[in-house]
């Protein structure tokens, strides 16, 4: 066997613990140093084409309950656990967000409404990879806008953890020339089993031409990578944790987050997917599938702010979002249908919260509607990211960075996302 083959079957194996944008790239793994203050972005995806309007629910639009007549969310439902969470007049979080609504009240949860993508398409696979990539309409973009940000703002200094995907497939918007590790839950004990299998293969006698020589320095690197890596989450470094997550993979993922986070391992980026939001039959209203998702959402994320706390959320910032929302008249089998205009959520200490942000298109079929069926676009997702990137991390955005986007000029559409 050649030495390359050698080396991509055995990052091959260990694909299935962690995952490279290009197991055989020149360069190695590159991290920056922690400072006092280094801000962490976690961006949660519900992908799917979670439903807007029974998330953040318009209960004061008169067309709401018209379009909903089976799966309507409502302020005054006889059981209290089924009724909307009042915000203002106009709109309410779905009772599962429950969790949120403290977060709310202190100014460190804001729902964001009518955001999303110009694009007109309706596939998921498009809208995630125009929206992860941050280039609508743009199929000759190929590095995420997480990956972008990663590269434009690196230092060649080896030290910290400072981007992971805690799943099994490298999200679109963490893919690209910045190596980047994916590291899918499961039982440290195992991993490392594997990863001793390797330090061999990635040891010393594996000389040779350049090009495999940078294959081996990347493996010795990932390796070293995850080691860290587990030794944060399982550590007894770490002061444990007094917050009981809920079970399951996302809150498991969000525990591990933390870990990283308070061990002041450099984390800037951080993606976690939650899939399942295609509703397009029995998606219930105040109870059902989509509740129970959306429960496991906001109790996972509130463990989580409160595992650290107030002042160490100050320097984190949780975007929560999807690649389009859904029609907003249910469709006869109580479910919704592939939509445009959407909803986000952001969770920060830093965050100028406590208020439903953007501008609200209303619901009526015959005025409001996009193409008389879905929520109309009033902000550009890629406002919300340049808030994230320049005004929460601090990063000097470069030209041309969101390709074909121009930051609102208008102080109506100016969101103010952070204090």
């Amino acid at each position: 066997m050649k030495r390359r083959t050698l080396l991509k079957a055995g990052l091959g194996v260990l694909g299935s613990q962690l995952v490279l944008p290009s197991a055989l790239r020149a360069n190695s793994l590159v991290y920056t140093p922690y400072r006092q203050g280094k801000k962490t972005l976690l961006v949660v995806y519900l992908r799917g084409g979670a439903d807007a309007l029974n998330m953040i629910v318009p209960y004061g639009d008169k067309f709401y309950r018209e379009l909903r007549p089976q799966i309507a969310i409502t302020p005054d439902a006889e059981k209290e656990a089924e009724r909307l969470i009042k915000l203002d007049n106009m709109f309410g979080l779905h009772p599962s967000l429950k969790a949120f609504k403290p977060f709310y009240d202190a100014g460190t949860m804001a729902p964001l409404v009518c955001v999303g993508s110009p694009h007109p398409t309706r596939s998921h696979f498009d809208a995630q990879d125009f929206m992860e990539y941050a280039a609508p309409g743009r199929r000759d973009v190929k590095d995420g806008w997480l990956n972008r940000f990663l590269a434009a703002s690196g230092s060649q200094e080896k030290s910290g953890l400072r981007a992971v995907a805690l799943q099994k497939k490298l999200p679109r918007s963490l893919r690209g020339d910045y190596p980047v590790l994916a590291v899918p839950s499961g039982k440290s004990k195992k991993v490392e089993s594997v990863l001793n299998e390797f330090d061999d293969l990635y040891g010393g006698g594996m000389g040779g031409d350049k090009d495999v020589d940078g294959a081996v320095q990347v493996g010795r690197d990932t390796i070293a990578t995850l080691r860290r890596f587990n030794s944060i989450v399982d550590g007894s470094s770490i002061v444990p944790s007094e917050i009981d997550y809920p079970r399951g993979s996302f809150a498991r993922g969000l525990a591990q987050i933390a870990k990283v986070i308070k061990a002041k391992a450099g984390l800037e980026a951080a993606c976690l997917d939650v899939s399942g939001w295609d509703s397009h039959t029995n998606q219930g209203g105040a109870v059902g599938s989509y509740g129970r998702r959306l429960k496991s959402v906001a109790d996972g994320l509130a463990a989580f702010m409160n595992d650290l706390g107030q002042k160490q959320m100050k320097d984190v910032c949780v975007l929560v979002m999807t690649e389009f929302g859904r029609t907003c008249r249910e469709n006869g089998n109580q479910g919704t249908d592939h939509g445009h205009g959407s909803a986000m959520m952001v969770l920060s200490g830093s965050l100028n919260g406590g208020r439903v942000v953007g501008q609200w298109a209303g619901l009526d079929p015959k005025k409001q509607l996009y193409q008389g069926r879905d929520l109309q676009v009033t902000t550009d997702f890629r406002t919300v990211f340049q808030d994230c990137l320049v005004d929460f991390m601090g990063f000097g955005i470069p030209k041309d960075f969101f390709p074909e986007f121009k930051y609102p000029k208008s102080r109506s559409k100016a969101l103010k996302l952070f204090v």
